[in-house]
């Protein structure tokens, strides 16, 4: 099935196809061009564009989907490098807060009864084996 509206599929293509990219993209770009031309077309919040009549979604803005040139990507920089300031704080938002006494993770053998009693009293079986430990305070 044929869509009436303008494609760019690349998904069919590898690392070195990069002109028969590039001829699709001027396609795409020359049809959604012509649409957006003739007008009854607007643009939603995520730079998509929409047919007025039906509220049919045509495709992405041109100028959003264009495949970068070697130039342009060459000048990119690294996240961190560009947004520093954003970088370090998700940096420091990740994983769990460092805690001043974290536990420490053993591999212990246990008889499959002693492992079964505690698993049939529920979920935080784990928790309450290592209360029932603290509170036989060995050595």
């Amino acid at each position: 099935m044929t869509s009436k509206w303008p494609q760019f599929i690349t998904k069919d293509l590898g690392p070195d196809d990069d002109a028969e990219m590039m001829r699709r993209w001027q396609a795409y770009d020359r049809d959604m061009r012509a649409i957006i031309a003739k007008g009854g077309v607007h643009q939603d919040d995520d730079g998509w564009w929409v047919d007025d009549a039906t509220g049919e979604l045509i495709g992405p803005d041109p100028d959003i989907e264009r495949p970068r040139s070697s130039d342009e990507i060459a000048m990119a920089k690294p996240f961190a490098e560009a947004l520093p300031d954003l970088a370090e704080s998700i940096k420091r938002a990740r994983g769990r807060p460092k805690v001043e006494n974290p536990k420490e993770a053993v591999t212990l053998r246990l008889s499959p009864a002693t492992v079964e009693r505690f698993k049939a009293a529920g979920n935080d079986w784990r928790a309450r084996m290592a209360e029932t430990l603290e509170r036989a305070k060995i050595g």
